[in-house]
């Protein structure tokens, strides 16, 4: 930990705490409860964290996004500041980790965002440039009940490295007409892409 992680950290923990948060760290922030207004200080933090928390990303800066995102996703934070701070994890300027970006990702999932940010997070889930580390914001097309979100899932399923988290979009919206875009995962290595892929189709009355 360098001294500015310190300084960071320790501010962070006592803005929580004014907030009416109970843990002692803040690797406890996950398994405490959470109100409106502990997920205000989160989400200005997680938003700000560069500022708040000046420098190249430190080990210990990765470990609050961590685990703000994981504090943040929870059902708690639907209709509130919480899930425009979690998208704004996916921007290509920041130096973020494979793990923290997911994280934020996973977050949105768990929350899970409503439908009204689904253009932002269609664009993520579209956005091949973030690679694996967007793999639950395609899960989450599958929670979305967007008219658009079979369109856009199909659009990655080609992707390895989220045809996995397409697939299970896809299935859990049983979509119709994709039966030549989804058979060829019938003969995937994978049992899983094998899995979902069936499951796709015995949906497909096509």
């Amino acid at each position: 930990m360098t001294p500015t992680d310190d300084r960071a950290g320790n501010e962070l923990l006592t803005e929580y705490q004014r907030a009416g948060g109970y843990a002692r760290t803040i690797f406890e922030f996950p398994d405490k409860p959470v109100d409106a207004n502990i997920i205000n200080v989160l989400s200005a933090w997680l938003v700000e964290l560069e500022t708040r928390w000046p420098g190249e990303e430190t080990s210990g800066r990765e470990m609050v996004r961590l685990m703000i995102a994981r504090t943040l996703g929870v059902k708690e934070s639907r209709k509130s500041v919480a899930i425009p701070a979690l998208i704004s994890q996916f921007d290509h300027t920041k130096q973020l980790s494979e793990r923290a970006q997911w994280a934020a990702g996973n977050a949105l999932f768990d929350i899970p965002a409503g439908k009204e940010y689904f253009d932002d997070l269609a664009a993520i889930a579209a956005d091949r440039g973030f690679g694996r580390r967007r793999g639950m914001v395609v899960t989450w097309l599958g929670k979305s009940r967007h008219p658009e979100a079979a369109a856009v899932a199909l659009s990655v399923v080609d992707d390895e490295s989220v045809e996995g988290n397409a697939l299970e979009a896809l299935a859990k919206m049983r979509v119709q007409g994709v039966r030549e875009q989804i058979e060829p995962f019938l003969s995937a290595d994978k049992a899983r892409i094998r899995q979902l892929a069936k499951r796709i189709l015995d949906h497909d009355q096509t």
